[in-house]
């Protein structure tokens, strides 16, 4: 019997992405660019540079490098810190059907395997496809009931992808490629316990060590090492064990319908959950100075993770329905530096909006996140929205966030540069000159 992971290997190799929807590969490069843009809001966090510091340390085989930084490391820390910086703000990507956010590892494990294997932008492509597939395909097979069981499953899921687009980025064999799942998927973990009384530079680790160890387990497979072909769907495999369910998701349709395509980018710096009622208040243009409360009815995980009425870390001003919804009646922007300066206009409307459970909206799940924002104004009336779904960046927004997060960081005609050089990704026989765009000082050498 062919086990799921031989499925995604025979995938991944005969993947040509010329042979792909034109508006996946677009989304694909939409994915890689927003993923560097992400990861340049993140490298000037102060817990984040306290892991750089680390990592140095641990010095290593300069093989790969680190975007925004002039530092090449061991091709498996090289995707570490890249992950980790994409993931710090949660402002990378989302797969809502798990929720994950796989762009941080995949990306990162892609990039970190192509440098090193000195792909080209075809190959980098066919990477991305097949790591964002693999992790996709796994989040939707453990689907709500592993997040609600408290597994974190970027950090569950993000190995698998990582490890298919190392694999791929590498010209790996199926064989070859099972094994990589196998070994990355064997040490699979994250909770979601820093929800309660952590960081987020706890569930940016997550993603990071998914980066790292799909890249090592590349490495390792490379090397004849073997990880079990059943780690996903086998008697004790991921899905079973961590889920309760089937493992139809996983291969149903390989090739011919995209979980990828489900994957949205991120237009707000805030939790995903936050997104839906953001999108609704801006649209409805309320006066926030008529605004007497504001009440949101949601879905149990939605208020178990964002019900934050007085948020003080860093991690509950990015969860924070509250603050999220102050922002967005305030027209304020929902960026990472946003979130650095707020003040007491911004907090005392906050702490007029009320978020309840809804047990009637858990039942839409997963294929909506549904919630009723109702605003009662100081003149009686009030006004109802709803909003089934959180919004999705576009192409175009994409490329305005990468300008916003990676200007500050190249400047902005490298910032452009970068942008036109991804957009032409498939064109590139070597990455070389994409790769020492992302560093500062090597631009030149280009």
């Amino acid at each position: 019997m062919t086990t799921a992971s031989e499925h995604l290997a025979a995938f991944a190799v005969a993947l040509d992405p010329k042979r792909v929807d034109p508006s996946l590969v677009q989304k694909a490069k939409d994915h890689l660019l927003d993923t560097v843009g992400v990861a340049c809001a993140g490298l000037n966090e102060p817990p984040v540079r306290a892991v750089v510091a680390a990592v140095r340390r641990w010095g290593g085989i300069a093989e790969a490098g680190v975007i925004g930084l002039d530092v090449r490391l061991p091709a498996p820390k090289a995707a570490f810190l890249n992950a980790l910086h994409a993931r710090i703000h949660t402002f990378d990507d989302t797969h809502e059907v798990g929720p994950s956010h796989p762009g941080n590892a995949v990306v990162a494990g892609a990039l970190a395997a192509a440098e090193t294997a000195h792909a080209s932008g075809s190959v980098l492509l066919a990477a991305l496809l097949a790591g964002y597939e693999a992790a996709t395909r796994l989040s939707a097979a453990l689907g709500p009931g592993h997040y609600g069981a408290g597994f974190h499953p970027t950090g569950t899921c993000a190995p698998v992808g990582a490890a298919m687009a190392a694999s791929r980025a590498r010209g790996f064999d199926a064989q070859h490629m099972v094994a990589a799942i196998g070994l990355a998927a064997e040490a699979a973990a994250g909770t979601r316990q820093h929800q309660v009384d952590g960081s987020m530079l706890d569930s940016a680790l997550n993603g990071a060590r998914g980066a790292e160890l799909g890249v090592a387990a590349a490495e390792m497979a490379a090397s004849g090492v073997s990880g079990p072909a059943g780690v996903l769907d086998g008697r004790w495999g991921l899905v079973r064990i961590m889920a309760g369910g089937t493992a139809d998701a996983l291969t149903a349709d390989l090739g011919r319908r995209w979980e990828f395509a489900a994957t949205a980018l991120k237009p707000y710096a805030s939790c995903r959950f936050t997104h839906g009622p953001v999108a609704a208040l801006r649209a409805a243009k309320l006066d926030h100075r008529q605004v007497e409360a504001v009440e949101i009815a949601t879905f149990r995980a939605s208020v178990d993770v964002s019900d934050r009425p007085d948020p003080q870390t860093r991690t509950e001003l990015i969860l924070s329905h509250q603050l999220a919804a102050a922002l967005a009646l305030l027209g304020r922007p929902v960026l990472p530096r946003d979130l650095d300066a707020i003040d007491d206009t911004t907090r005392e409307l906050a702490a007029r909006v009320r978020v309840r459970h809804d047990p009637d909206l858990d039942a839409k799940l997963p294929r909506f996140w549904p919630h009723r924002i109702t605003v009662s104004l100081r003149n009686g009336d009030r006004v109802v929205l709803d909003s089934d779904n959180p919004p999705a960046a576009s192409s175009a927004e994409a490329q305005d966030k990468f300008r916003a997060l990676a200007s500050p960081v190249f400047g902005a005609e490298r910032a452009k540069e970068i942008a036109a050089m991804v957009d032409r990704l498939e064109t590139l026989p070597d990455l070389t000159p994409l790769l020492r765009l992302l560093r500062p000082g090597l631009a030149e050498a280009a």
